[in-house]
């Protein structure tokens, strides 16, 4: 495994990356403000690859506060980048910006879609691309009320992300079903063609659900054997193996570390934990969050969260929060054997 620093020790807090590889380098880009939420929080991108990294920069022009990226490589070549903005969660609007010449120079960030605010376009891990050209990507709303309320669905395009349309959410026993409920979903498909998630969640479990129709509909979600603390994973395939990255506890806003990749060898119904990202250094509980509409409260000690896995020409690549002072950068090469 080959680590690296992306950016470090920033002023205030940075948090939610996302990556895409690019001829001879990478482009990672995350939020950053004095907190979560803040009104100076706005998108950072850096390119590079190995130690060598350009100067962070602004790419969300005036827009703020922004959250989440999401990187999109469409089949032109061009970089489409997407993200929320918006005072609450509940209020977000989903922008985008292009780059046509590997992440150097931006378009002015344009709304998504013209309607009403809400979690519209992929929320925080890159699309997948179907062999029909078709990209199905993870969504989800967030009601925060006196009972908050978090719905999952996906996004579909059939024009290489120009425009997307949603499902129908992602329907869970909310009679049994502990907290507000799932965020987040991250998906991939099987070797049979169907198209299967695994979606944050408040019961301290990843939620599953599948589609066999190229994800117009989508089964019950329902609990799975993986742990999970209310925190954000991204998933890929490498041939016939589904790579998770993902912090293996559970709860509901509990630790976020370790970090680690687990990996499944038939299509997510078993996993066994492949490579780790980050230990626990210890100095921090379940106290040390405190979510809200207008963001999470965290002083980030023993946070590494948040992963964006991809595949890459050599394997894979992951980039994560770093204690909220950094976004770190791990490539891994998949094998029989897990990584030192």
């Amino acid at each position: 495994m080959e680590k690296h620093f992306v950016v470090r020790d920033v002023t205030g807090q940075c948090h939610g990356s996302t990556l895409c590889q690019m001829t001879g380098s990478f482009v990672v880009a995350w939020f950053q403000g004095d907190h979560e939420g803040a009104a100076n929080s706005q998108i950072w991108l850096s390119t590079g690859a190995g130690g060598d990294w350009a100067p962070p920069r602004v790419v969300s022009g005036d827009l703020a506060p922004c959250w989440n990226p999401v990187f999109h490589r469409q089949e032109s070549g061009a970089l489409r980048l997407f993200f929320k903005v918006g005072k609450a969660i509940s209020a977000w609007r989903t922008f985008h910006t292009t780059s046509v010449d590997g992440g150097r120079t931006w378009s002015l960030p344009h709304p998504l879609q013209p309607e009403a605010p809400g979690g519209r376009g992929p929320v925080r891990t890159p699309p997948v691309r179907l062999p029909s050209g078709r990209l199905l990507a993870g969504a989800s709303t967030e009601t925060w009320a006196a009972e908050p309320r978090w719905d999952s669905f996906v996004e579909i395009s059939d024009d290489d992300g120009r425009s997307w349309c949603r499902t129908d959410d992602i329907i869970i026993d909310r009679d049994t079903f502990s907290g507000a409920g799932t965020i987040q979903p991250a998906l991939w498909q099987t070797s049979t063609g169907q198209i299967r998630l695994l979606a944050r969640s408040t019961a301290g479990r990843l939620v599953f659900s599948f589609s066999d129709d190229d994800g117009e509909t989508w089964s019950a979600g329902v609990l799975s054997s993986v742990a999970n603390n209310n925190s954000g994973i991204s998933i890929c395939t490498v041939d016939d193996t589904v790579y998770l990255a993902h912090n293996p506890t559970s709860g509901d806003w509990a630790s976020r570390a370790p970090l680690l990749i687990s990996r499944s060898t038939d299509d997510g119904a078993t996993w066994e934990p492949w490579a780790t990202l980050e230990e626990s250094r210890g100095g921090a509980g379940d106290e040390a969050y405190q979510p809200a509409d207008s963001g999470v409260v965290t002083t980030g000690v023993n946070e590494f969260s948040y992963p964006c896995l991809v595949r890459t020409r050599d394997g894979l690549a992951v980039t994560y929060t770093w204690q909220r002072r950094g976004i770190a950068l791990a490539l891994l090469t998949p094998s029989n054997r897990s990584p030192p």
